[in-house]
């Protein structure tokens, strides 16, 4: 059991970046040792390294806590917002649930303004936030970079900002936020690499990657996911980049995906950065690449996609998972601690698990958010002195 400690847009083209200083031909017969094929400089070593990371992050993370404990008590009454970047999403729907349970324990009022992912719903949530003297706000995904007049207005009626799952754990707190509830994304980034890595077993990965450049940690993903190409599946190994924004998902990431695999037969791997993205790639890759193994590894572990993988016929295989129920507990966490004048957290983060078809029954069957990261709510519950 690993343990972690969890407290203390228009798409555009896609740009093809090459992994390493160079590129070979892939051509050539296939080995099964996982120690290289002809046409590709992936290592041995690299390949086990690879397959050591994706067990290591198979297993149940441990819950620890050295937070020091707080009694919500007193916050009975009072009125949080959250203010997320889309409500459409499963995954940000299971952590508003999550917070939303966690807020109502405590007795304390808890709105999630109804948003598509525009600017201007961001606005007027922050509009309501303030006529409803909230105490706290938390942007769950907009960019606060994109909302300074805003965040001076709530600071000045008394409200203190948390940015909530945008910002990785190495990434510095944004202008004008008080408290942070990090995510492990670069980490989920460099494992998508590693499965692909791992299950190419030595031939090169030609990887597909689809970005949304609005979203914070967008960026950071693809440039850990070059990284981890760079140091573990040398030159003959590339990365094609895409970017489609969260408000098109539904309608281009399938053509944008049959574009770039029609571009190239060479493409083995795509890697959505959020999985939300993934059960768009299934009929994209049946079109434009039947007949041709493309396997598809992402990140989130939204309950609905890892069902994907339970019921088979999906490309999907492997979800880097978070519990989008333990991420709604951290980021309450720090807004009773902001509300009791406490000292939040730095950058606390959700753990992370891959799931794959292997083990996504442990999420559930069919999954659901929070199984298969062990018991969190106790600890928490007992954290606030609920119990």
């Amino acid at each position: 059991m690993r343990t972690l400690t969890t407290l203390g847009a228009v798409a555009v083209m896609g740009v093809s970046v090459l992994a390493g200083c160079g590129s070979s031909d892939d051509s050539g017969s296939s080995s099964s040792s996982g120690g290289g094929t002809a046409g590709s400089d992936v290592t041995k070593a690299n390949v086990d390294y690879a397959k050591a990371q994706i067990e290591k992050f198979s297993v149940v993370p441990e819950f620890q806590s050295d937070a020091k404990p707080i009694d919500v008590s007193s916050l009975k009454g009072q009125t949080v917002y959250s203010i997320p970047i889309t409500t459409s999403i499963p995954f940000y729907k299971d952590g508003e649930a999550a917070m939303s349970a966690a807020a109502k324990k405590a007795g304390v009022k808890y709105v999630t303004y109804p948003s598509q992912g525009k600017v201007s719903d961001f606005q007027q949530g922050f509009s309501d936030a303030i006529n409803a003297k909230a105490k706290v706000i938390i942007l769950n995904g907009p960019l606060p970079d994109t909302l300074q007049p805003q965040i001076r207005q709530a600071k000045a009626a008394g409200i203190e900002i948390i940015a909530a799952h945008e910002e990785d754990t190495t990434s510095p707190t944004p202008q004008g936020v008080d408290a942070v509830a990090a995510g492990e994304f670069y980490n989920a980034a460099r494992l998508m690499v590693d499965k692909a890595i791992a299950d190419q077993n030595g031939k090169p990965v030609k990887a597909l990657a689809i970005s949304s450049d609005e979203t914070r940690p967008s960026k950071g993903m693809v440039a850990a996911m070059k990284d981890e190409l760079s140091k573990r599946c040398g030159s003959s190994c590339s990365l094609t980049v895409t970017n489609v924004p969260v408000a098109d998902w539904a309608t281009k990431i399938q053509p944008q995906v049959q574009s770039e695999l029609n571009r190239s037969d060479e493409i083995n791997t795509i890697l959505p950065i959020y999985d939300s993205m993934a059960q768009y790639t299934d009929p994209a890759i049946r079109q434009a690449a039947r007949g041709r193994e493309v396997n598809v590894y992402s990140f989130n572990g939204t309950p609905s996609i890892n069902a994907l993988m339970q019921k088979g016929g999906s490309n999907l295989k492997m979800n880097v998972g978070e519990s989008p129920t333990l991420i709604g507990l951290l980021t309450m966490d720090q807004a009773f601690r902001l509300m009791l004048d406490e000292e939040p957290l730095d950058k606390p983060a959700a753990p992370i698990r891959v799931f794959t078809p292997e083990n996504v029954d442990e999420a559930g069957t069919p999954p659901v958010s929070g199984k298969g990261f062990g018991d969190v709510d106790a600890g928490y519950d007992t954290l606030w002195g609920l119990k």
